[in-house]
């Protein structure tokens, strides 16, 4: 990123343990089932202790919080600290959170899948409630007091304004440690001051004024600016390759072949790419010149390994049943992660030690995999994740960390490796292209009787993608959900909801046809089909709150809904939309949102605006153009994402059970938007977009 001041950064050791330290198991529920995504996809990390310390207050007062987790926009370092501020009675601002550093945190498969705040959060309230008893009972010594007297408020224990102390003074000259407390009483939603306000975000400073430090902008002395060659498409191999004049330019200290990495290494990112651009290379490129044209042909015919997502009865019975029947195909290309940040990576040897800078979404499995590479044990290896810009499941994969120590190791100096946005478009990871064929049978009511839903996604080794989401909420007797794995000719991996977006598209989306062939509402509709209460609950107040109106489709309102399920988290959405021209402008967004207990409101507002904006993008604007395994449209000026001006008035309503454990608030705002704009889009003009992005299709 040229022009940003970066500074330079010290390694620091691990904490000391003056004071109170809170210890706690680490894995909180990992390793996951055998049949998870997770597993299948990260399980290549495991705790390495059983213990770690969650929790420290230190003799000065100060209060930090530890989690594996990282930041890269989701708003958990804000999520965090009101958890532990509310358990421990003391300001927001009075709570520092460490993240994603594998000396100083515990243990973490990886920040993904919405897990933050339902598992990490929780175990950081036992861990602060934990420290709050500790203190009391430390207070009761102190002021010849019994404890159920005491109460924190402030930092201090007192039984009253005049008679108190300090948490510091309670820990000067202390070194205490204290094992968490699992089942510790919590406080109760009736007495919490800060979970369930609108807390500011404890970052936000630092991420508006340039204070916060990403990957991007690590410096170290002595660091070597890599610039690595890349093929020209994804199975390309390099025949013959020429590098005199590389090796003579200006700032150039040498030119690393190291078995497929090759890479110029040079006092400056500008220096390294001009050598770069000067190697002479000749690729033997694939024979298979396919396109996303080719795709849904590709998705049908390659598809294997069914695997049967949900059954019940017998579908035979639930078409005999039936008064009619509705067959359709939905397309869904892929799309790019496109986070804010390419990903860069600094990595430092010191001896057989490696300190590596990565904005990685998994410090701890990044971990792994460098020590296994270089044969060195875990402990020897250091992962920092600084703030991260973005990364929607694909930074999961981090391969300049890799570059980065493989190259550091042979020009022993620090080396820096970064991609371009260029880079990042074609080398990182796409949500994987799906074809989606859906039959259905319903009574003339509206009530479905049968549902057969087969999905092709082209999720190569990684089947459990396409299986998020394709389930069916909706209380049909007669049920077969398959999802199938075909091959890609690009590299896929994890976004937003997995494939819970892409499978909700073509259920909602169908929904909405047999709304049309009934002459139903659609809200109505589904309301026939539902008895799952939360469900129920979502819907209704998304639509009361929206304004819905029920009416027959289309009625040139230009409205639609979609209701969605991710993470354990329901929701539903009811927009408006216009066309200006030929071009879709989307007016308004309601969405009802139920994720249980809603630590930090105005940060689970955030994260379903964000996730309805991304679905937009999605729905309208985005797809990968590839020839032969090269990405086209590298890059913003030809990859359409939404703008400012795309950007609709939205509500979001928090309609979750406070009794109810907390679920992710990350994922489920994208799952129902692609459905609902197709669904207005019908509603406003008649015309049915059974294939993403619809922006090229309108005519």
């Amino acid at each position: 990123m040229r022009g940003r001041r970066r500074e330079r950064l010290v390694i620091e050791g691990a904490p000391d343990n003056e004071g109170l330290t809170i210890l706690g198991e680490v894995g909180l529920g990992f390793p996951p089932p055998r049949t998870s995504y997770a597993r299948a996809a990260y399980a290549n990390t495991e705790p390495g202790a059983q213990k770690a310390a969650w929790l420290r207050i230190r003799p000065d007062g100060s209060i930090t919080a530890y989690a594996g987790k990282v930041e890269y926009g989701q708003g958990i370092r804000s999520g965090l600290a009101v958890e532990v501020a509310d358990e421990l009675r003391v300001p927001l601002d009075a709570v520092d959170v460490v993240l994603g550093d594998t000396a100083t945190t515990p243990w973490d498969m990886g920040t993904f899948g919405s897990q933050s705040t339902a598992r990490v959060g929780l175990q950081l309230r036992k861990a602060a409630a934990t420290a709050r008893h500790t203190l009391l009972d430390l207070a009761a010594d102190r002021l010849d007091l019994p404890a159920s007297e005491l109460s924190c408020r402030d930092g201090r224990v007192a039984a009253d304004s005049d008679h108190g102390v300090s948490y510091a003074e309670l820990l000067s000259g202390l070194t205490l440690e204290q094992d968490l407390v699992d089942d510790i009483e919590l406080t109760r939603q009736s007495d919490f001051t800060v979970m369930g306000t609108d807390a500011p975000r404890i970052d936000a400073i630092g991420r508006v004024t340039g204070k916060a430090k990403y990957s991007q902008d690590v410096i170290t002395d002595g660091m070597l600016h890599a610039k690595v060659l890349r093929r020209p498409s994804v199975d390309a191999r390099l025949g013959d390759v020429d590098f005199a004049a590389a090796e003579h330019m200006p700032g150039v200290l040498r030119i690393v072949r190291d078995n497929h990495l090759i890479a110029v290494l040079a006092e400056t990112d500008e220096q390294a790419e001009r050598a770069l651009q000067v190697i002479g290379t000749q690729w033997d490129e694939q024979e298979d010149r396919s396109t996303q044209l080719d795709l849904p042909v590709l998705l049908k015919e390659s598809g294997a390994d069914p695997f049967v997502v949900q059954e019940r009865g017998s579908l035979e019975e639930g078409f005999r049943e039936a008064d009619a029947q509705l067959e359709a195909t939905y397309f869904i290309p892929y799309v790019s992660n496109a986070p804010m940040e390419p990903r860069a990576a600094v990595a430092i040897w010191d001896d057989d030690h490696l300190t590596v800078w990565a904005g990685t979404q998994r410090p701890f499995g990044l971990r792994a995999e460098l020590a296994g590479r270089f044969e060195i044990d875990e402990e020897n290896v250091r992962v920092i994740a600084p703030e991260i810009g973005g990364g929607f499941g694909s930074k999961s994969l981090y391969q300049v960390a890799h570059e980065a120590a493989r190259l550091a190791k042979v020009a022993d100096r620090p080396v820096r490796v970064a991609y371009t946005r260029q880079e990042e478009m074609q080398w990182g990871t796409v949500r994987p292209a799906a074809l989606i064929e859906v039959r259905s049978g319903f009574r003339s009511d509206g009530t479905l009787t049968a549902w057969e839903f087969n999905a092709y996604h082209a999720t190569n080794e990684r089947p459990f993608i396409g299986r998020r989401g394709s389930d069916t909420p909706y209380d049909v007797p007669h049920v077969n959900v398959t999802t199938y794995s075909s091959q890609s000719p690009l590299r896929v991996g994890s976004y937003r909801s997995l494939g819970g977006a892409v499978n909700h598209f073509a259920r909602e989306t169908h929904m909405d046809e047999i709304a049309h062939a009934v002459g139903i509402d659609p809200v109505e509709l589904r309301l026939r089909n539902l008895s799952e209460p939360r469900f129920r609950r979502v819907l209704e107040t998304a639509a009361q709150s929206f304004g819905w109106t029920s009416q027959k489709t289309p009625s040139a309102r230009g409205v639609g809904v979609a209701i969605g399920l991710d993470v354990g988290s329901y929701i539903a959405t009811c927009l408006e939309l216009e066309l200006q021209g030929r071009e879709v402008r989307v007016k308004r967004v309601t969405a009802s949102l139920d994720c249980g207990l809603t630590v930090n409101p105005e940060g689970a507002r955030n994260q379903t605006e964000g996730g309805i904006v991304m679905g937009l993008g999605t729905a309208l604007y985005e797809a990968i153009d590839f020839q032969a395994g090269a990405v086209l449209n590298s890059s913003f000026a030809r990859y359409r994402v939404p703008r400012i001006n795309n950007a609709p008035q939205i509500e979001t309503l928090l309609v979750g059970d406070a009794a109810t454990p907390s679920t992710g608030a990350g994922e489920p705002g994208i799952v129902p938007v692609a459905a609902a704009v197709s669904n207005a889009l019908f509603d406003l003009g008649g015309e049915r977009y059974r294939e993403l992005p619809i922006q090229r299709y309108l005519r």
